[in-house]
């Protein structure tokens, strides 16, 4: 590239990342919802799981940006403003994937709980989660706790190249796609 791309500003990032919990939050609480409502199999949860894990991974990877990004016109680049490998679009995810890789052992002992199995539909059976294994709250606010620091590097370097935390992790920018 001959000019240096602008960076994403801070408003176009938390945009995308608003979309993309849109997108997999409505997708992922419809397979929960038909899940606990009709099959109570961990194995579904275990996949949804796995799908909302490598979301972006395998967006940024294979088209340097997850939908929320293509929406706005951005991408994910290493510090050469080059396209990313899969290794390191894992790299970025991966403080918010080891902090959600809890939930999956947690469900496992919920879906073989017959207290839980007697959930009479999604807010039922997550209520009793939260009853039953408090860890779950825990991890909510770990996650939390990790966006926050997420931020607060990008706040940070604000006036430099607006890189997060998982930028700085995996020697990323964010920037805005060059037509």
């Amino acid at each position: 590239m001959n000019e240096t791309p602008q960076h994403a500003k801070f408003w176009d990032r938390v945009g995308a990342y608003l979309l993309d919990g849109i997108i997999i939050g409505f997708l992922s609480f419809g397979m929960n919802y038909l899940n606990i409502a009709y099959f109570k199999s961990f194995w579904i949860y275990l996949l949804v799981a796995v799908i909302g894990l490598m979301y972006k991974p395998y967006f940024e990877s294979k088209y340097n940006a997850t939908l929320g990004k293509l929406v706005l016109n951005l991408q994910v680049t290493d510090w050469n403003y080059n396209y990313i490998s899969f290794k390191r679009a894992l790299l970025r995810s991966l403080i918010l994937i080891l902090s959600s890789l809890i939930y999956i052992p947690i469900h496992y002992l919920a879906f073989n709980n017959s207290y839980m199995m007697e959930a009479t539909g999604v807010f039922d059976f997550s209520t009793r989660l939260s009853e039953v294994y408090p860890l779950m709250t825990l991890s909510a606010s770990m996650i939390s706790w990790i966006v926050l620091a997420d931020i607060i590097v990008y706040l940070v370097e604000v006036n430099k190249n607006q890189r997060s935390l998982k930028d700085f992790i995996a020697k990323t920018y964010v920037i805005v796609k060059q037509k």
